[in-house]
């Protein structure tokens, strides 16, 4: 039997290869999709098995996928992607809808399924949340599977969704027709009548580092410039293979404070008292070159100067809009020296986190994404 439309719009089918329950972006889509009339249907994959089967809330429906399995590369998460895939298939019978929504390059190579099931009669999108490299980075013959899915996405996508225009930029590269991508950026909502007031501490200079205690993410370096700095101190939060190192250097260092895994709206009330947010993806590799990480636009909004590696995207949009300071994540006293240069300077801490609120509200925000989603599946559907 199949669901029956809510409103007279057209209906829009996303798949999403975890839960449908934090990830920002999927959601945030949804929601806008919603507001304006669309219906949205979910096929989500609950890896946790946290989450309830079905839940529908006036015209959003999601359907969670129940098998648990780790996130990455194991043969039991691969062997996951195949049922959920065929799940997917299976679901999509019985379910009427107009667009496909495919949230990154592992839910792809089924919505290109589903479409030739459909006899093409749905249209693709493709949302380009990071490089197809995070997903086959320990496959055998990995860039022939990249090329595969480039390939995929440019053949049969009807329209490309990609998080900043150093991913439309990429496309280009590789023959993508400039007309089929749209740029919405993963950014806050505008913070109109914020006024910035400079540290949040005077005492004292706050470092918030949350995400994956991993060596690749820049930790380590930064744990180094900052242990022996006097007034300044580092809260890390999350998890990875350096958390018992992290653990141990706390116990030396009195202003290293490891705080375990915490939760969203704990990140976000640690933010709104923090003085500095790192964000050190290394550029070793071209997702990490291309990323503009939610982080970012959200100590942005919240006008916290942020500080990123030199040859990254998240570098260019610093620049760009003079909001932060861009460093070699590998040099240990070019760290130290940026974290001082803001301690010891009020008057530019306090330009930087103002020009950061301004790219906000004036460029950077989702209102304005909003429409380009609006636009983009107007055009399509018409």
């Amino acid at each position: 039997m199949k669901t029956k439309s809510i409103s007279n719009q057209a209906n829009i089918l996303m798949l999403l290869s975890n839960p449908a329950a934090y990830d920002p972006r999927p959601l945030k889509e949804a929601i806008s999709l919603i507001k304006n009339g669309y219906n949205v249907i979910f096929l989500a994959w609950d890896r946790e098995g946290n989450y309830s089967k079905f839940e529908r809330s006036k015209n959003l429906t999601i359907k969670r996928f129940k098998f648990r399995a780790r996130y990455g590369h194991s043969p039991k998460t691969i062997l996951g992607f195949l049922f959920y895939y065929f799940w997917c298939i299976i679901n999509s019978f019985t379910l009427d809808f107009n667009f496909i929504h495919c949230h990154d390059a592992d839910t792809l190579f089924c919505g290109y399924f589903i479409k030739i099931l459909k006899r093409r009669r749905v249209k693709l999108i493709y949302d380009m949340h990071d490089h197809p490299i995070i997903f086959f980075e320990k496959f055998p013959m990995r860039h022939f599977w990249i090329k595969i899915t480039l390939t995929l996405a440019k053949r049969y996508a009807d329209h490309i969704i990609v998080v900043n225009d150093g991913f439309v930029n990429y496309l280009l590269k590789f023959g993508f027709n400039k007309e089929r991508i749209t740029v919405i950026m993963n950014v806050p909502r505008k913070s109109p009548g914020w006024v910035h007031k400079g540290f949040k501490n005077k005492n004292k200079f706050t470092i918030f580092y949350y995400g994956n205690i991993e060596l690749d993410r820049g930790v380590l370096n930064l744990i180094k410039a900052v242990k022996d700095l006097k007034n300044v101190e580092l809260l890390l939060a999350g998890r990875g293979k350096l958390v018992p190192l992290v653990k141990n250097i706390q116990r030396n260092y009195p202003n290293i404070k490891y705080l375990g895994w915490v939760s969203t709206s704990e990140i976000e009330r640690i933010i709104k008292q923090a003085d500095l947010v790192p964000s050190l993806y290394p550029p070793d590799n071209i997702n990490n070159i291309l990323a503009s990480p939610n982080k970012l636009f959200t100590c942005m909004s919240e006008g916290i100067p942020v500080l990123v590696p030199k040859g990254s995207y998240q570098a260019v949009i610093v620049k760009r809009y003079n909001c932060g300071l861009a460093v070699d994540m590998n040099n240990i006293p070019e760290i130290k020296n940026a974290i001082l240069e803001l301690f010891s300077s009020p008057e530019k801490y306090l330009a930087l986190g103002s020009n950061g609120i301004k790219a906000i509200n004036s460029a950077l925000n989702w209102q304005l994404m909003e429409k380009y989603l609006l636009d983009l599946y107007k055009k399509l559907g018409d």
